[in-house]
């Protein structure tokens, strides 16, 4: 397992926190934990985040050709629901989807269990099976809810002497 900090610090003219880096840094990570410290530094606000992660299963050379990114890092996490889906069952990665099958996930981005059994290979069984899983891992995926910590709190004391981290 591996671990990163990021100091974020407050923006006045956004109204907000700057976490786009930490948004970017998530995206093809396992999220383990997530912890967030709130500081002042010379009366500006900072969110510290410590974060502990995974990195998720990276696709092979020619596998991802064609897709743009976002359609690449879906079929990152397809690949990786996958693999733990197979693990849990004790059967080979295959039988629970192809990678033809997940390419077609992707291009076809099923959120129904009936628009599911649109794609060649997920007959009745496997709807059954991993359907509710994947429409939700798309539905989500596809949501791209973002990651928000806690509102700074006024109560917070004033660290001094303290440099952000970035």
């Amino acid at each position: 397992m591996a671990i990163r900090i990021f100091t974020l610090p407050f923006d006045v003219q956004i109204g907000g926190f700057h976490d786009e880096e930490l948004q970017k840094f998530l995206l093809n990570k396992k999220l383990r934990s997530l912890h967030p410290q709130f500081f002042q530094l010379h009366g500006t606000a900072f969110w510290t985040v410590f974060v502990e992660y995974e990195n998720v299963v990276s696709p092979t050379a020619g596998e991802t050709e064609g897709l743009n990114a976002s359609e690449s890092l879906l079929y990152v996490r397809l690949r990786e629901w996958r693999k733990e889906t197979a693990e849990k069952e004790g059967v080979p990665v295959f039988i629970v989807a192809t990678n033809k099958q997940l390419l077609a996930l992707i291009k076809q981005s099923p959120t129904t269990l009936e628009t599911l059994r649109s794609i060649q290979g997920f007959g009745k069984k496997k709807v059954e099976a991993y359907g509710t899983a994947l429409t939700t891992l798309i539905k989500a995926f596809h949501e791209k809810k973002p990651l928000h910590g806690p509102k700074p709190s006024p109560e917070k004391p004033e660290i001094e002497g303290e440099k952000p981290h970035a």
